[in-house]
């Protein structure tokens, strides 16, 4: 049996914001996901949700943190968690990944799955899928501390992934009335192939490295170019702004209003999003449309680099900026549409690298 929330709000760009207790509390949000994942043309794709538990703020700060201090690692030992075999997906990948036919080297990635280390595939499945299925790979001799930080923030998202999803769920059956009950949230649980991206964006070293442009729409502007996920739901915390001077890499406010995450809505009308520290963003993915016949529907997004030429107390050169993103994709075998999972992602991922 539903309640009725009166807590749910809109951030100052329209995002629609959950609060943690209605989603444990099962609280009819049929609203809220329709404004955030709907079809209306101002409906973003996307959604914050607020007062979670107090651990999320130490281990977000605990993991983030760790992405500057594993990139300033010595290329030799960085280069011990290069996985060519599983096309770059686990371990560290730094200038591997395509985007606009150029090579990617303005971000270094570390990928991993937070709930197995071994996920449950046959011989064949990680022969042919093995950018879903390979084990993973940890710094544990040079960064022991980095698998617990990793796997204890990806876990967390993961469950609060889960409550957006059963949220999603009680919406797409009064759409699809005989759709499985609980698919959404059901797909994530039971999911082998969960995969998290711990990102490292560089500081901007040259003007060559960059074109600085009022164009938003220009890739070569961007630490990330336009894109949209093709997981199911794609949980995502705030940025963390360091000042790499300091080996402690203390957070610090971005010095570009205009850097950061900026989404498309149905009218192509391109918004930037500011997720506060203390809140997850949930996207919804490219597989969770298909999923739901279109009544839930994916956003392009791109991230806007710091302009080269901001004026800033601490130089542009010394500035990274670094997040999570946790990709809560089905299993191999789970149908998307009326395809299965594993022929979805491989296109993508192979027309990737």
């Amino acid at each position: 049996m539903f309640t009725k929330s009166n807590k749910s709000t809109k951030s100052p760009e329209g995002v629609v914001i959950l609060d943690y207790t209605d989603l444990i509390n099962n609280v009819d949000l049929y609203n809220e996901i329709e404004e955030a994942f709907g079809s209306k043309s101002h409906c973003l794709g996307i959604l914050l949700v607020k007062n979670l538990p107090e651990v999320y703020v130490e281990n977000r700060s605990r993991l983030l943190r760790l992405a500057s201090v594993f990139a300033s690692l010595p290329e030799e030992i960085k280069e011990k968690t290069v996985d060519e075999q599983s096309y770059y997906k686990f371990g560290w990948s730094c200038g591997k990944e395509i985007f606009n036919g150029k090579k990617d080297t303005l971000k270094g990635s570390y990928y991993g799955n937070p709930k197995y280390d071994y996920p449950d595939a046959t011989e064949e499945e990680l022969r042919e899928f093995p950018m879903y299925c390979h084990p993973n790979i940890w710094p544990n001799e040079d960064l022991p501390e980095f698998e617990k930080a990793f796997k204890d923030l990806g876990c967390f998202i993961i469950d609060i992934g889960k409550l957006v999803a059963r949220a999603c769920d009680s919406f797409v059956l009064t759409k699809l009335p005989k759709a499985e009950p609980n698919y959404l949230e059901r797909i994530i649980d039971e999911s082998q192939t969960i995969s998290a991206r711990l990102l490292h964006y560089f500081p901007i070293q040259t003007m060559n490295q960059k074109n600085d442009t009022d164009d938003i729409d220009d890739i070569d502007d961007s630490w990330c170019g336009w894109h949209t996920d093709h997981s199911s739901l794609t949980g995502l915390t705030s940025s963390m702004f360091v000042d790499e001077r300091d080996p402690a890499y203390p957070e610090i406010e971005c010095p570009d209003n205009q850097a950061g995450l900026y989404i498309k809505n149905r009218n192509d009308k391109i918004i930037k999003v500011i997720i506060p520290r203390d809140c997850l963003a949930f996207q919804l993915g490219a597989a969770m449309q298909l999923a739901s016949a279109d009544n839930l529907r994916a956003t392009p997004h791109m991230v806007k680099a710091i302009s080269s030429d901001i004026k800033s107390d601490i130089p542009i050169n010394v500035i990274a900026r670094n997040t999570f993103a946790v990709f809560m994709q089905p299993s191999l075998n789970e149908k998307v549409g009326n395809i299965t999972f594993a022929e979805f992602g491989r296109k993508i991922t192979k027309n990737t690298y």
